[in-house]
């Protein structure tokens, strides 16, 4: 592959990350008509040029309806296509960096089912306007992810960041394609020549903000790496300190099969549906279309030469010419590609259990009938050969998993539900296995041995046995769970400590937004010096949620903390107080001893509070020495506010529910809780605290998580004290803002929302991928299938 080296950013861009964005959007929509009006006569030129050279008059008939339906709405689509480009550049932000990671041109494997054969042409029809679209702007649109991201001042591409993607344009050309009233054959005859022309298009505005973002001093992110299939991918420097056995691209469809004609999009939905799945009667006239034990002379004799004697006698012999020569040819090819696969699949794909000629032993064992079940074993052939590429998984594992191919292969010739039924427990095996096996990032890391021996040792005979059901997966799973619930739960407790510590934390920090509500409506609040009322709704208001969740149901004011509140009010105004010394000498030191006693009870730091107890003795101080100031005369200006003398202005506004939690160090050790202070770009830093608390407050603006959101179970390697570890996701607070990582040896890490969307943000935790590693392999086979659909119809 071809490497060319970009200059990170070294500085910041002068405008905001999202001025770039805003202007070529701007651009974008001010040129969608002129653009779309450009596309429309390039594609009626094209049809004219098709029409033309027309040699039948079934073209020539197709490509003049086609020309003339184009000509009769061009003015229609010309006209609502800036609407439909303004739709799909709003959702596409809205979605912001939530959007899905999937694109709307890809068909998912389990989805397959649900559609009918109308969805899976239209499926293919996308698939092949955004491929001719991809081909045409591939070059360009590698440099503007690059310079667009480095404008948002991101560390390294991430195309999604790209608002003029190709994917939006052509979105919005089909929608408006859809609502034109024409015939599927026309929309089929425009979509591919549309997309040719807006690829023009296109790659003309993409170099144009190419050269405006590098003039506005903007420089590429990362690297540009061209992938053997001829795509552009950018990506950033590999640290030295990424631990062995991570991808950051997991997508397995470039590396499928390059593609048998006879796995296309429509037979795989048909293999899903059990529509190759009876198995033909030994009595019946003619074979199944593929059938091994029938010659293709045979079967051309009969289906040609012979078609009436071939096919089931009716009242009248049929005769038609599109029951004889077509399906004699369908047959041609279908065996052909029959004959190949079988070939293909023959070769040996696992150096075990391996016959003398070289083929598995199972393998040679297999008796395939017909079309079904030829396909359902190239299925499960590229679903295996995907899951042992993905990077994912280390190569001990990469190789168990090529082991049991002959098994699955056996399998699915007996039960093909394999492929239709989720829950099957063949696939709940592959998925358990693969998913275990990510909590190593290394064939040394602690355990991986042992994780490898129960393998061999439980699931290992299934690459030599027999398969009649199943069952045998069945069983081999429920012992793997077995021993794996044997490991796991000397570590279940540890990890349900903190949980319960998080829980805890959660349930007061809820419980502490609303006393800070209640705490802000109290009349005498903006009469206190701004830092004792942000005491009173932040500690303060903890130590009384500690207090009501500790305490029995229906406890009015547990602690008293909520009386303490009151006089705390009162004891820090002066000009109430010095009314009434006596009152506030006999009130101090029960006030001064009650704060300690709450706050110890969350063990809260007593030197984060050192300041508010300061300010208090200043404040209690004044109440015995009258200040000259209270005979001022009241047309004087009033002194300035300092850190000592009472404020009118409003009190800070209490704590929002999506604030970071106050997780005590007590809970912080259990659940092994890392601050923000923690995190990477604060190390970095140093020890001055203001760039801290700027970098805090703008986090603070709007915690979210990049690009999606990570489920439990997920996957990930955390930069732990400089070294990177492998962890899983193994709890989410109820509302979202506290999560709970747990290491294979059982060590804990939990953080907040905002510590968590800065680690993704800054590199310092990479998910190893959302998708399953089995899901990930099966919709590259539907991939595979879309590809070798899209292809066919060139």
């Amino acid at each position: 592959m071809a490497l060319k080296h970009t200059t990170p950013p070294t500085t910041a861009p002068t405008d905001s990350p999202t001025a770039p964005q805003q202007r070529i959007v701007q651009i974008a929509q001010a040129q969608a008509r002129p653009v779309a009006e450009r596309v429309i006569e390039a594609t009626r030129m094209s049809l004219q040029s098709r029409l033309d050279c027309a040699r039948t008059p079934g073209e020539h008939h197709a490509m003049l309806e086609a020309r003339q339906q184009l000509v009769r709405l061009a003015s229609v689509m010309a006209e609502r296509y800036p609407d439909a480009l303004r739709k799909a550049l709003e959702q596409d932000t809205a979605q912001g960096d939530d959007k899905p990671t999937r694109s709307l041109f890809t068909v998912h494997f389990d989805e397959l089912e649900l559609m009918d054969e109308t969805q899976i042409n239209e499926s293919v029809e996308r698939a092949r306007a955004r491929q001719i679209l991809i081909s045409a702007v591939e070059g360009p649109l590698a440099d503007l992810d690059a310079l667009v991201c480095g404008a948002r001042g991101l560390p390294l591409v991430q195309p999604e960041h790209n608002p003029l993607r190709p994917d939006v344009f052509l979105q919005a050309l089909q929608s408006v394609v859809s609502q034109m009233q024409v015939t599927p054959q026309v929309r089929h005859d425009w979509m591919g020549l549309m997309a040719q022309a807006l690829g023009t298009e296109l790659r003309s505005l993409y170099l144009t903000q190419i050269d405006q973002l590098k003039q506005s001093g903007v420089k590429p992110v990362g690297y540009a790496m061209r992938q053997a299939t001829g795509e552009m991918l950018y990506v950033a420097p590999a640290d030295e300190g990424m631990s062995p056995g991570f991808a950051a691209d997991n997508d397995l469809s470039a590396s499928s099969s390059t593609g048998d004609p006879l796995l296309t999009l429509d037979r795989l939905r048909r293999l899903l549906l059990g529509e190759f799945n009876a198995a033909p009667a030994p009595d019946q006239a003619h074979a199944l279309p593929g059938d091994p034990g029938e010659s293709f002379a045979e079967r051309f004799a009969r289906e040609f030469e012979h078609p009436a004697a071939a096919l089931p006698q009716i009242d009248s012999p049929a005769t038609d010419f599109a029951m004889t020569v077509p399906a004699a040819f369908e047959a041609l090819q279908e065996m052909n590609q029959v004959g190949q696969m079988m070939e293909r699949l023959g070769t040996p794909r696992a150096p075990a259990g391996s016959g003398a000629d070289g083929t598995p032993a199972a393998t040679q064992r297999l008796q395939v009938q017909g079309l079904g079940q030829t396909l359902s074993m190239e299925v499960v052939a590229l679903m295996v050969d995907n899951i042992a590429r993905d990077t994912r998984l280390l190569w001990p594992v990469q190789q168990f998993i090529r082991a049991l191919e002959p098994a699955l292969m056996q399998l699915v010739l007996a039960d093909p539900r394999f492929f239709s039924h989720k829950e099957h427990a063949a696939r709940r095996l592959l998925q358990d296995i693969t998913d275990r096996s990510l909590a190593f990032n290394s064939p040394d890391a602690p355990g991986f041995q042992s994780f490898m021996r129960s393998l061999m040792h439980i699931a290992g005979p299934l690459t030599t046995a027999t398969i009649d059901s199943a069952d045998d997966f069945e069983n081999v799973l429920q012992q793997l769970h077995a021993k794996w619930d044997e490991k796991d739960q000397a570590l279940k407790q540890e990890r349900l400590r903190a949980i319960e510590a998080l829980q805890h934390a959660e349930q007061r920090h809820l419980l502490a937004a609303q006393i800070s509500r209640e705490l802000w409506l109290l009349p005498d609040i903006g009469k206190v010096p701004d830092a004792i009322s942000r005491f009173l709704l932040g500690p303060w208001a903890q130590v009384m949620a500690e207090s009501r969740l500790s305490a029995k149901p229906g406890a009015a004011d547990p602690g008293r903390y909520q009386e303490l509140a009151d006089a705390l009010i009162w004891s820090v105004q002066p000009e109430l107080t010095r009314a009434n010394t006596a009152q506030l000498a006999r009130l101090l030191p029960k006030l001064l001893t009650k704060l300690r006693e709450g706050l110890a009870s969350i063990d809260y730091p007593a030197d984060r509070t050192e300041a508010v107890f300061e300010l208090l003795m200043q404040l209690h101080q004044q109440a015995f020495t009258p200040g000259p100031g209270m005979a001022a005369p009241s047309h004087a200006p009033a002194p300035a506010a300092t850190a000592a003398t009472p404020t009118a202005e409003p009190p800070p506004q209490p704590a929002p529910l999506d604030d970071d939690p106050w997780v005590a160090p007590s809970e912080a050790r259990e659940s092994g809780y890392i601050e923000i202070s923690q995190s990477p770009q604060s190390e970095s830093e140093g020890a001055d605290p203001a760039p801290q608390a700027e970098a805090a407050s703008s986090d603070a603006a709007a915690p979210s998580l990049p690009r999606a959101t990570i489920t439990v179970g997920t996957w990930v390697n955390l930069q732990v004290a400089g070294q990177w570890e492998r962890t899983q996701l193994s709890w989410i607070g109820s509302h979202g803002n506290l999560f709970l990582f747990t290491s294979p040896s059982g060590r804990t890490q939990s953080m907040t929302l905002r510590l968590l969307s800065r680690l993704l943000q800054h590199g310092a935790m990479q998910v190893l991928a959302e998708q399953a590693v089995v899901d990930n392999a099966l919709n590259a086979v539907a991939q595979t299938a879309m590809h070798n659909s899209v292809e066919s119809r060139h």
